[in-house]
């Protein structure tokens, strides 16, 4: 009896944490779509929900739930119910995706849970007078006022997951209905907004060569990657809604300027973005080429970046920023798969067989990631209270 209370606490506690975590995205969702002007409460929902229901705007899936929910007796609050869903749905994808990767299946119950719920609220470490504010130019994992990027952030640790499970039997064979239902996956979160699909496609690319360089088959490789042409059809689409002839919008190759309407620490707020990711990469430099899953995340965080600095919109979008929310979903799983790496470093034998370096990397990397999750913390309690997103201070 002892032994199963031992269990059944840890996993109530983590259960009650995410809860208490959905129950406080729904109030701050709530309060965000009654936002109409000035710093309290302050998000791109209201936009969202009236570009959706009032002017006709339906370039995604999320704005075609908000126009069918918004007529519903009491639309504001069924789509904060259905944002907090996909809000407690990325807490127990990362969980799903953490459990995946990592060899030690039977660790405490509820600590894949917790896991995945300090990984949404992960934020760049903060240093007063290095960065204009705690949001500005912060390129960052975890962002509550955006809900498209919410709802795609979802849906994108649920696509990771499935890719990997190809990636594992590629060599055996591809199972028809894992790509179909992973085509459909990559397609909603495309419909949803298209930002994972243009840092996440080029990686793919980059491991599908690797695999072909590796000896797999190119039928099988080709079939593969014809997983995303859909998704590239809904892209287009999407192109040809918000930057059409008549629209007066673009995109150009303008380096720097995305990122410098940010910040005007562009160097250092990178590096506070990624400090855990980057301390975890240094401490165990051997897995970036050993770890297909792991160096892919680096492949896929480094193509949104570049997306990120080089490309910028002009035009009515041209101050949006758009181009940072593919990086930002790709921090968010270089987080994850950062917090797996780390992990193997918790085992009593190989802490005392370890050196000097390899037990300094692991409190290094330990220290930063709790920056980073106070730095979460303080930002998602700040916003529950009602400060605006922006955050200078």
């Amino acid at each position: 009896m002892k032994a199963k209370t031992q269990k059944i606490i840890p996993l109530l506690f983590s259960q009650f944490m995410v809860a208490a975590y959905g129950v406080a995205a729904l109030y701050l969702y709530y309060r965000q779509i009654q936002w109409v002007d000035g710093a309290v409460y302050e998000s791109d929902l209201p936009a969202h929900i009236k570009m959706a229901t009032e002017t006709g705007g339906v370039y995604s899936l999320t704005a075609l739930l908000y126009r069918i929910l918004w007529s519903l007796p009491g639309g504001d609050c069924l789509i904060a119910l259905v944002l907090a869903l996909f809000t407690v749905g990325s807490v127990f994808g990362a969980a799903a995706l953490l459990g995946k990767l990592d060899p030690e299946r039977d660790r405490m119950p509820g600590f894949y849970l917790l896991a995945g719920l300090l990984l949404n609220l992960v934020m760049p470490c903060y240093i007063k007078g290095f960065s204009d504010g705690r949001y500005i130019g912060m390129q960052s994992p975890s962002i509550w006022h955006n809900s498209t990027y919410i709802v795609m952030k979802c849906c994108a640790i649920w696509c990771m997951i499935l890719y990997l499970t190809m990636e594992e039997e590629i060599r055996n064979g591809i199972k028809k209905k894992d790509w179909l239902v992973f085509t459909l996956a990559l397609l909603v979160t495309t419909g949803v907004k298209p930002s994972f699909l243009v840092a996440f496609a080029p990686m793919m690319l980059v491991i599908l060569i690797s695999d072909l360089v590796g000896g797999v088959p190119f039928k099988r490789l080709f079939f593969f990657g014809c997983s995303v042409l859909p998704s590239l059809g809904v892209i287009l689409l999407q192109n040809a809604l918000l930057f059409g002839t008549d629209s007066g919008n673009s995109v150009a190759l303008i380096p720097g300027q995305a990122i410098a309407q940010h910040t005007g620490y562009p160097l250092i707020v990178t590096v506070l973005s990624l400090f855990f990711p980057l301390a975890v990469a240094f401490f165990h430099i051997k897995k970036m080429a050993q770890v297909k899953w792991y160096y892919s995340l680096w492949i896929m965080t480094a193509v949104g970046f570049l997306e990120y600095f080089l490309l910028a919109e002009t035009g009515s979008r041209s101050s949006d920023g758009n181009f940072l929310w593919g990086y930002s979903v790709a921090i968010f799983l270089l987080f994850l798969g950062s917090l797996r790496i780390w992990l193997e470093d918790f085992d009593a034998r190989k802490w005392a067989e370890g050196n000097w370096f390899e037990k300094a990397g692991m409190i290094c990397c330990g220290i930063l990631l709790i920056w980073h999750l106070y730095c979460g913390v303080y930002f998602f309690s700040q916003l529950v209270q009602g400060t605006s997103y922006w955050m200078w201070t």
